[in-house]
């Protein structure tokens, strides 16, 4: 897989190679391997630790910031979901 848009060059399409408690394993689109350290509060969340395994049977590619080793909560398809502002009574 290719990601076409390259207007931001630290975001590539990588494949989970290897899910731990503490870290996610990845494979670059163009071959280089990553760990990504997950936050304390991925590593509690099982529901997070069950998507990333489900994530890694399927095969499938997802975004990643090669730059700060980071994931994203979000993929290049659908952007963040607004949060609306409460009004302060």
């Amino acid at each position: 897989m290719t990601l076409k848009d390259t207007s931001h060059p630290e975001i590539v399409a990588a494949k989970i190679v290897a899910v731990s408690g503490r870290t996610v394993k990845v494979v670059t689109e163009d071959g280089q391997k990553l760990r990504i350290p997950l936050s304390q509060t991925y590593q509690q969340d099982k529901a997070m630790l069950a998507s990333l395994k489900d994530i890694l049977k399927a095969g499938i590619w997802i975004p990643v910031n090669r730059h700060l080793k980071r994931l994203f909560q979000y993929d290049w398809l659908t952007g963040p979901t607004p949060v609306p502002a409460r009004a302060n009574n």
